[in-house]
């Protein structure tokens, strides 16, 4: 594989350099750059994006291009390349009202108008993500009012999209898939170890979307992209920027340092980034609704060795969540190198780390009288992701632009764990190897017909290890693996290929197909021998294909109606079919006839716009599961329970149900009362059903939101919101899922809103400082399907420098 990815370099090389050209591109009325604009020409086969500094490169546009500058906040201007440079190279843009249109990459891996796009996306950049109080990049999801995060210790952030989460949601970084063989389907805490802090931009596409992502995107695609060095197209001049951002957070001591430092020459550029993380314990809030019990919710008891005896304590403050402290540490290292205008090259290096982050929902969990746990600690979430990626904008029969990523990742995940006043303490280690090549193309026939087409291939290879060690003596001895322990293997070859063509200037058809062959081998010893397995290894081969068809359209100017009809796929990996678990009496054993879970999604959505200052978009949706993989009891070897050490546990595995089905809504109004004040407020709803066994689905959210009014003026900007859950019943959940039913009131999980508020003060260009009051009544509340209570009033500050 690196012989041909070597080849095709050299095939590449031989581009001619170009002379770079640079403008830079001001607010009109204030003078100040704006970053993140687009510029692209009319056919959109050449684009670009504005720096931090408002600069951009525009020498790989012909002299006789029209440029399109396009920001959410500005009004789009058309400026011929000849007209750019007689003008001194600089570019004003008036600020609009109502921000309507954005660039989405992630649809199709390149550049498209958000108007042109028929799914509900949202798109966080950088300077929203900056203007945030969002300790991990799990919380920057809420602020788009439209996902939910589940959370069950200090260091989690679960995101459920549509009723789909974990592993039925796909997470992507700068173009690679972090989904891997052992993501789980119940919580999934991986987001959090992408740093938050050197995002440039994050797109959430809701809904299937398997014909450009492949397996899991079930729910819908969350793409993090990190921002890229910055170069200097100006001979003998070298951009040297750096930035530096503290913030604190008192509702759980909350500290982050953080510092990037970007050099970047004519050609050549370097970014550097680095963060620390310091979190404390979780302090939540005193106002509680009148039906609740005064204990519910609080953390009475923690653990305390007491000369040398594991003992039950009473927390002096139980509004003090013990045992939810963690650190975390990020890294990123970004090279890029651009020989000529139509060829880049970047090496991604990131790197995170944690300290060990204690499960709080197991170490507040009973055995009697006493806590069940003396420990329950995953170990350092370690993640290594390398890539190379290579983009070439060059005009050929075959392509327009031509990306490929080869990336590495290796994932370490441990679980240590020892029952109260047991002498074994038992560590469990995954460690996964994952390698992957993308190659996509986008061709632009005409003005009008687009074609996206690819190639992905992904392994990933999997050692599962355990121990038992005895803390009296220090002696070690084999014990239980959470995977098969004898050896993990999966792979998965894609193909696919999408067109869109625009009709007329009201209609615009897209579709595509996608084609996938996944394979996967495990093996067991003994765990097999331990449980009497009738199997010992599981070895299945299996075959996709999806596909999807929309139409957008445009009756009017200012409204659009589109519709789409699509399907998507989920392989099993590793974690479904091959876990062995204990969790809340239930005993999960693997399963060697899992097959693929389908989805078939329809959707239809709308935009309308009054008179340039109010917006309103919604979407309604169904998707109906096939094969949809659930739990359920289970027997093993004729016996329905089985006896672990002096517990006896109930049998459940997962399995394929017939036919499961959800649907919802999902409805959003933004508006810019004047150039000064504007509005937004989002509403979900979401129903889900296994039709088979008609139980409730896991993962279906309650109805959730956000109302939000923010005003600015010159170097202020205020913001006022309210985020809301309604209450999640008990009838409402599946007894056999993931909902964690056992940490909700005997009703479910009570209907909550905070009221918040933030101000962002642009002290100088380059200094900023934003103060917040989070939860501002004091209220206690546990989010939905979470095992920890959330926080309570929270007073955070940060300061922001870019020199």
């Amino acid at each position: 594989m690196k012989i041909i990815y070597c080849i095709f370099l050299l095939c590449v090389s031989f581009i001619y350099y170009s002379a770079g050209q640079e403008i830079v591109i001001l607010n009109s009325s204030t003078g100040v750059p704006i970053e993140n604009v687009a510029v692209y020409n009319q056919d959109k086969s050449i684009s670009t994006l504005a720096n931090q500094e408002g600069k951009a490169d525009i020498s790989a546009f012909n002299k006789t291009d029209s440029l399109y500058f396009q920001h959410t906040a500005y009004d789009i201007l058309i400026l011929t390349k000849s007209e750019i440079l007689t003008n001194k190279s600089r570019i004003l843009l008036n600020r609009k009202n109502i921000l309507i249109e954005d660039i989405v990459i992630s649809l199709d891996k390149f550049g498209e108008d958000k108007k042109e796009i028929p799914h509900m996306v949202d798109v966080i950049m950088a300077d929203k993500i900056e203007n945030n109080t969002s300790q991990t990049s799990a919380d920057i999801l809420t602020s788009t009012g439209n996902i939910l995060v589940q959370k069950s210790q200090g260091g989690g952030g679960s995101p459920i999209l549509r009723g789909f989460e974990a592993n039925k949601v796909l997470l992507v970084i700068d173009g690679v898939r972090m989904n891997n063989a052992i993501y789980r389907s119940g919580h999934l805490q991986n987001s959090i170890t992408i740093d938050n802090n050197i995002l440039e931009r994050t797109e959430i596409i809701y809904g299937p979307n398997s014909i450009v992502y492949g397996s899991d995107a079930l729910g819908g695609v969350i793409h993090y992209y990190t921002k890229d060095p910055l170069l200097n197209e100006e001979e003998q001049k070298t951009v040297l920027q750096t930035t530096a951002y503290s913030q604190y957070s008192s509702a759980n001591n909350g500290k982050v340092l953080h510092f990037n430092f970007n050099i970047g020459a004519k050609k050549f550029g370097s970014l550097s980034s680095v963060t620390i993380s310091d979190y404390g314990n979780i302090k939540i809030g005193k106002l509680r609704a009148p039906f609740l019990d005064d204990t519910y919710g609080k953390n009475l008891h923690y653990f305390k060795k007491i000369e040398g005896t594991d003992s039950t304590v009473i927390n002096p403050n139980p509004e003090i969540q013990m045992n939810t402290a963690y650190k975390q540490y990020d890294i990123l290292q970004k090279l890029k190198y651009s020989p000529n205008s139509l060829l880049d090259f970047v090496l991604n290096i990131q790197y995170s780390t944690s300290s060990d982050i204690p499960r709080y929902d197991q170490l507040n969990s009973y055995k009697g009288e006493n806590l069940k746990f003396a420990r329950w600690d995953y170990g350092p979430q370690k993640r290594l992701f390398a890539s190379l990626k290579s983009i070439l904008n060059h005009s050929t029969p075959f392509f327009t632009t031509f990306n490929s990523i080869l990336a590495i990742q290796k994932i370490n995940e441990d679980r240590i764990t020892r029952k109260f006043r047991n002498i074994n303490e038992i560590h469990q280690e995954e460690l996964l190897y994952m390698y992957s090549i993308n190659f996509d193309l986008l061709k632009i026939h005409t003005q009008s017909i687009k074609t996206h087409y690819g190639v992905e291939f992904v392994y990933n290879n999997l050692e599962s290890r355990a121990f038992r060690r005895n803390r009296i003596n220090n002696s070690v001895a084999d014990t239980l693996t959470r995977y098969p322990d004898k050896g993990n293997n999966t792979y998965d070859l894609s193909a696919y290929i999408k067109n869109k063509w625009n009709i007329s200037s009201r209609y615009i058809l897209s579709g595509g197909i996608r084609f996938n062959y996944s394979h996967y081998a495990s093996e067991f010893e003994y765990n097999s021998n331990f449980y009497n397995l009738s199997f010992s290894e599981i070895i299945q081969s299996n075959k996709a294909v999806t596909g999807s068809l929309s139409l957008i359209y445009l009756p009017v100017k200012d409204l659009k109606l589109n519709l789409i009809f699509s399907s998507g796929y989920r392989n099993p990996n590793i974690d479904d079919y091959g876990k062995i678990r204990e969790k809340g009496g239930d005993l999960m054993i693997p399963n060697n006839n899992l097959k693929p879970e389908y989805s078939y999604n329809g959707e239809f959505g709308f935009s309308r716009t009054f008179d340039g200052y109010i917006q309103i978009n919604g979407s309604l949706f169904v998707n109906i599961l096939k094969n949809a993989i659930i739990r359920t009891p289970a027997q093993l070897n004729g016996a329905s329970s089985f006896i672990f050490k002096d517990d006896t546990l109930k049998l459940i595995k997962n399995y394929n149900a017939a036919e499961a089905v959800i649907y919802g809504t999902s409805l959003n109004i933004i508006s810019d009362l004047n150039s000064n004040i504007s509005f937004r407020a989002t509403f979900n709803y979401t129903y889900g059903k296994n039709l088979s066994d008609t139980l409730p689905l896991s993962h279906i959210p309650p109805i959730y939101g956000i109302t939000a009014v923010s005003y600015q003026l010159n170097k202020i900007n205020n913001e006022i919101y309210i985020c809301y859950n309604g209450w999640k019943r008990m009838k409402d959940m599946n007894p056999y899922g993931e909902d964690n039913a056992d940490y909700a009131t005997e009703d479910g999980f009570p209907g909550w809103f905070t009221l918040n508020a933030k101000t962002n003060y642009r002290i100088t260009k380059r200094i900023s400082l934003l103060v917040a009051v989070e939860n501002i009544l004091d209220s206690f509340y546990m989010p939905f399907a979470s095992g920890i209570a959330a926080p309570g009033r929270n007073f955070a500050g940060s300061v922001r420098m870019k020199l």
